[in-house]
């Protein structure tokens, strides 16, 4: 008799891993990922300054905002941006990406610099998959004062495969910061991330 429970048990636990495991190979049904044939875009940006990246002496920030108004955009005083405006850090070599709105910062593991250049790649969907998006990139002291930001304020791109002509800053003017927080270039494309 115990010999039959035990087997009876045996058979619905098995029962049990079979349906957990079925449920978790599901790939598309509420993730973050496309339905299959959905193609998913990315945003690529690329900021160069005058001198070095130095992101131990002060601050770069990439600030966007995903709302579709192109006069409601990023200025160039970190304390006065709106809390719809998603932001990447570069600060002691590291990046982090958050919402202004939000408490805290994730790591941000699509970013790069080297020399006088920094590179990010974000996923659409990580801004709410808007129609357009409108960037400013600004430099900062370690507590936010600002250095430089680009001459125009922001700029808008569109989210349909292409890119925007490189914009491009004035030089020699960010203050205290020097070369090295002095921004130069800034160029945005929309690709397919895989």
């Amino acid at each position: 008799m115990g010999i039959m429970n035990i087997k009876k048990i045996i058979i619905f636990l098995l029962a049990i891993g079979v349906v957990a495991a079925a449920a978790g190979c599901a790939r598309w049904p509420e993730g973050p990922e496309p339905e299959p044939g959905e193609t998913e875009y990315q945003l690529e940006i690329t900021v160069e300054v005058s001198g070095i990246i130095d992101s131990s002496n002060g601050i770069y920030y990439i600030v966007m905002d995903a709302d579709g108004n192109p006069a409601t955009g990023p200025g160039d005083y970190v304390s006065f941006w709106d809390d719809r405006f998603y932001y990447i850090r570069l600060e002691y070599g590291f990046f982090d990406f958050a919402q202004v709105q939000d408490d805290f910062e994730s790591i941000f593991d699509g970013g790069s610099f080297s020399g006088n250049k920094i590179q990010v790649t974000i996923a659409l969907s990580d801004l709410g998959d808007p129609n357009s998006i409108d960037i400013n990139v600004v430099t900062t002291d370690s507590d936010n004062n600002t250095y430089d930001y680009l001459d125009n304020g922001y700029f808008t791109i569109n989210t349909n495969l292409g890119s925007k002509p490189p914009i491009t800053d004035q030089e020699n003017d960010s203050g205290d910061g020097g070369e090295d927080f002095d921004i130069t270039k800034v160029t945005a494309v929309i690709t397919t991330l895989y």
